[in-house]
């Protein structure tokens, strides 16, 4: 389910970075959906388990051009590049 919610939607987005994360934080979906990137279920004994992060890279022709993370799935704010060597 998930990957035919997104991957028309990751195809017909322009390649860049900014457009790829508007996506990953989610699409709207709520994290029970079957087809949500960012993920919470909750089980009968009272545990929990979900999505914590989610990194972007972007790669060139022959290397990593950009490292993008977030530790806030869902908050398009909390985007950070990550420096590059």
């Amino acid at each position: 389910a998930r990957a035919a919610h997104f991957r028309p939607l990751f195809e017909a987005a322009p390649r860049d970075a900014a457009s790829w994360r508007r996506l990953l934080d989610g699409d709207g979906l709520d994290p029970a959906d079957a087809r949500a990137l960012i993920v919470r279920r909750e089980f009968d004994d009272g545990r929990v388990w979900g999505t914590t992060s989610i990194s972007l890279t972007t790669l060139g022709v022959d290397a990593m051009t950009g490292y993008d993370f977030t530790a806030a799935p869902g908050d398009p704010a909390a985007w950070r590049p990550v420096p590059l060597p």
